[in-house]
């Protein structure tokens, strides 16, 4: 997304180009030798991360390597390095490292990737206490938070990457309770922290509650969020249950979190205004639970808040493909706008039951939160629920798509939502930056 620092640099920049246009005037025609020649400007890059699907169907194999926006044609795997040759993984970056998470063997591996793209291990730790991990949230070069099928969140140091403390919000967890939801008699089986946002000493920690961990059947039709009030958490204790505020609720949007989804893609994104956005995606719009749920949303949690917000709610299902089409990823770049994948039910595979995650039956559209509207980007069909995690750079946004038989990077123009196909690429890409 576009942050503020990139306003405060080009503002620096339009000076230090004034001023070396004044340099160059004062340097005299007698004297050549005396002028400043500029600097070229460097290219913009980010990490990618391609996966290969492996022959059982159900792994890929994993390659990382730095990429610069100018970057056209097809970029292979060949000079990238090889992060694993066969798991299904959540990848962040933080500080300009990349974070890769194997879930599948509960580890979570610091890879670092310098200009000259080569790549080495930095570090290793072990989670698997949190069986099915969710998303990371770094708050410093000191401390992140991770959650998983735990009632306890992971504290831990990322430039070390130790473990230092835990987060228990078993007081506020409804495991062993019973259930209504979807059908009478139910019980609380689990409930996974599938992502974290921190905003200001506040952190937010989403909830997937399951009546039954094997087929993701959930356990209530809202949302459930925990609150955690960072002033009262000591980094290095476990324990720290009195920092647990509350559990906050909202039943007209499902459960929110990628858990993996989109390649590690964030669910919950906070805008210029300091308000945090939970799109709500009803269980990564499953086509076979979509009947017992609301429409895929936005809701809000506004800046100084820690509950809804009653006085907003975005139906991003009507204003795109319409009610049915279910809408996932939330790749903010700024200003309001995200982009996210509209799916379209009709294009799915009625013999193959996951065909709404693994095949392309999705479009890219635009959102915006503040007028609620949308426009479409592309009419392609891309599988949205696999390649999601984008880079933007200014004006033009880098998009992760894999259609039938062909992976690419798409280039938008965040000005006029114009798509081309920028980077081929050699397996499902996954966009991550560095600064």
């Amino acid at each position: 997304m576009k942050k503020p620092h990139y306003f405060i640099k080009r503002y620096v920049f339009s000076w230090c180009l004034l001023l070396s246009f004044v340099l160059f005037l004062s340097c005299s025609d007698d004297d050549p030798d005396t002028a400043i020649e500029p600097e070229p400007a460097e290219p913009s890059q980010f990490a990618m991360v391609t996966s290969t699907l492996n022959s059982d169907g159900q792994t890929r194999a994993f390659f990382l390597q730095r990429v610069s926006v100018d970057s056209t044609g097809t970029i292979d795997n060949s000079g990238a390095t090889e992060l694993s040759p066969a798991t299904s993984a959540m990848i962040h970056a933080f500080n300009g490292s990349i974070f890769f998470s194997d879930y599948a063997i509960g580890q979570m591996v610091k890879w670092s990737v310098d200009g000259s793209n080569n790549v080495s291990n930095q570090a290793e730790m072990s989670l698997v206490e949190l069986g099915f991990q969710g998303n990371t949230a770094f708050r410093d070069e000191n401390s992140a938070f991770v959650g998983g099928l735990s009632t306890s969140i992971v504290i831990f140091n990322p430039t070390t990457m130790t473990k230092t403390g835990t987060i228990d919000f078993s007081e506020f967890s409804k495991v062993g309770e019973s259930t209504d939801f979807p059908m009478p008699g139910g019980t609380y089986q689990a409930e996974s922290v599938t992502e974290i946002i921190i905003r200001d000493n506040y952190l937010f920690a989403s909830l997937m509650p399951l009546t039954n961990i094997e087929s993701f059947q959930p356990a209530e039709i809202g949302c459930s969020i925990i609150v955690v009030d960072l002033n009262q958490v000591d980094l290095n204790a476990v324990g720290n249950a009195d920092a647990v505020v509350k559990r906050i609720y909202d039943e007209r949007g499902s459960s929110t979190g990628a858990w993996g989804s989109g390649g590690g893609n964030s669910f919950m994104q906070m805008d210029e205004n300091n308000d945090i956005y939970v799109l709500s995606h009803n269980f990564w719009a499953n086509p076979f639970l979509r009947p017992s749920f609301n429409p895929a949303c936005i809701l809000r949690i506004a800046n100084g808040e820690t509950d809804f917000d009653e006085d907003y709610y975005f139906d991003v299902e009507a204003i795109s493909g319409g009610t049915g089409n279910g809408v996932m990823n939330f790749e903010y770049y700024g200003n309001g706008k995200f982009l996210a994948a509209v799916q379209d039910p009709s294009a799915a595979d009625p013999d193959n039951p996951f065909s709404y995650f693994v095949d392309p039956i999705f479009q890219w559209w635009s959102f915006d939160l503040y007028d609620q509207s949308a426009s479409i980007v592309t009419e392609e069909y891309s599988r949205g629920a696999l390649a999601a995690v984008s880079y933007f750079d200014e004006d033009s946004g880098y998009i992760p798509f894999e259609s039938s038989g062909e992976n690419f990077v798409m280039k938008v123009d965040l000005t006029t939502l114009d798509a081309v196909q920028h980077i081929e690429t050699v397996g499902l890409p996954a966009l991550y930056d560095l600064e």
